[in-house]
């Protein structure tokens, strides 16, 4: 198993556990973190694609490095016949989840916490039907 699939299990475990012991603020972030390294995988290992091809994309475009590995995940998806508009309605759902809990003057609770694991859940079942 690759290091980035094994972190993304680790982060979607380490999301089920702090919201079982309350702890909601990082959960959005592990749950997201889960699924971006599991696109980083497929990036990776399934596209076989490099670091440095993620890099350059980035370089050459007006938007930020998850936006452009999401979006060439979205691509890729199309290709093995997913459905991808779901995906990127939960994908940019958990990732402002992940924003606002890591970076907005918010309280974060159990609703906000639950639905980041389920964001991130829905959208592994899809990123591992492409592999």
């Amino acid at each position: 198993m690759s290091s980035l699939r094994n972190k993304s299990e680790i982060n979607i475990a380490a999301a089920e556990y702090l919201d079982g012991e309350s702890i909601y603020p990082p959960v959005a972030h592990c749950a997201y973190y889960s699924c971006y390294q599991f696109m980083k995988h497929i990036w990776l290992n399934s596209m076989s694609k490099t670091e440095n091809d993620l890099t350059t994309l980035t370089r050459n475009s007006p938007e930020g490095s998850h936006e452009v590995l999401i979006n060439q995940i979205i691509k890729h998806l199309k290709t093995k016949n997913q459905d991808t508009r779901s995906f990127n309605t939960e994908i940019v759902s958990l990732k402002k989840l992940r924003h606002k809990s890591d970076y907005d003057n918010v309280e974060i609770g159990p609703e906000i916490s639950s639905n980041a694991i389920k964001l991130s859940k829905s959208s592994l079942i899809v990123l591992k039907k492409c592999l």
